[in-house]
């Protein structure tokens, strides 16, 4: 499931094992704690957590501990963080998922996906990964409520599209505005432009949203910025290749935003982008774009292009018709 729908699954029932992964830290820390608070418990008697390095090649330990009973109360909770068990580990583990202990409420919270866990039985995933705009929407609009101020659509969706919807900087930015708005009571995009700091992935959409309307001054500032920012002309070039090869691979698909993020390695939030900013190009001068810049880097890795030299050519000679 995903995040934004477990607090209503606990209408129906705790389940008794849940693998909470994601590379978003504040989900999956969030959705632990959703968790551990719906089981209602004493803390100090009835969790048990554990790092996974020391529960690795000793799944005696693991097993114990999930098969306690709880100690005054109905419920106990173990968790454990980035557990990757061994082969032997799933082997010892099985029979504890098929049957697992119905007053323990286990809890695997990973950043990577674990495909040993999940095909084991009665194993339910919550799915924290970064880039659900749904929930981030959400996030920010429960904030700035418990704040006691007001925010518009276009702050919720400029703050989204600063911090490439990473809830983890999203939840520090909210905060910060909430502070700043508390006097006149309404959070406004104006606000969010003058407060918040551009994440490098916007940084790349704005460059590419000045050079498709041909406001090249503009673009060219950023990049200066950028240039300045990432203290590395070659990081920069190679930003600026894999977004326009991004562009290239959403225009020519078919698939859902979901889909080409999995196939891309990439938050599901930057298809997205990438699929809107493709629209101000043809499929073939994507494709133009992408071959020159492949060249670029070429030429680069074989010395006959400096690094700084490799970002200002692919600007001029290639973006810039």
């Amino acid at each position: 499931m995903k995040f934004k729908d477990l607090k209503k699954s606990f209408a129906s029932g705790l389940m008794p094992i849940y693998l909470v992964t994601g590379d978003d830290a504040f989900l999956v820390e969030r959705s632990t704690r959703l968790i551990i608070d719906a089981c209602n418990i004493d803390e100090g008697l009835n969790l048990s957590s554990f790092e996974g390095g020391e529960l690795k090649g000793n799944s005696e330990k693991l097993i114990s501990a999930l098969t306690s009973y709880p100690f005054m109360g109905d419920k106990r909770v173990v968790l454990a963080k980035e557990y990757y068990p061994l082969t032997a580990d799933v082997k010892a583990l099985k029979s504890y998922f098929e049957d697992p202990c119905e007053t323990t409420v286990f809890i695997i919270a990973n950043i990577q996906k674990s495909d040993a866990i999940l095909k084991l039985p009665n194993v339910t995933e919550v799915d924290c990964f970064k880039g659900d705009e749904a929930v981030a929407s959400m996030w920010i609009k429960s904030q700035a409520n418990k704040g006691g101020v007001k925010i518009t659509q276009g702050a919720i969706d400029k703050i989204i599209s600063y911090s490439n919807a990473d809830m983890t900087k999203i939840n520090g930015e909210i905060e910060k505005l909430v502070a700043y708005a508390l006097n006149k009571g309404e959070i406004t995009q104006q606000d969010v432009e003058a407060l918040c700091v551009k994440e490098t992935e916007y940084q790349l959409y704005e460059v590419v949203e000045f050079i498709s309307a041909k406001k090249y001054e503009n673009a060219y500032t950023c990049l200066v910025e950028m240039m300045s920012s990432y203290g590395d002309g070659q990081k920069l070039f190679v930003s600026l290749y894999y977004h326009y090869r991004r562009m290239l691979y959403s225009a020519l698909s078919q698939e859902s935003d979901a889909e080409v993020a999995r196939y891309l390695k990439v938050k599901e939030f930057a298809v997205k982008m990438a699929r809107r900013q493709a629209k101000a190009y043809s499929v073939k001068r994507l494709k133009q774009i992408v071959d020159a810049l492949a060249l670029y880097d070429e030429k680069f890795k074989q010395g006959y292009v400096e690094q700084g030299s490799a970002v200002w050519n692919s600007v001029f000679n290639v973006l810039v018709e």
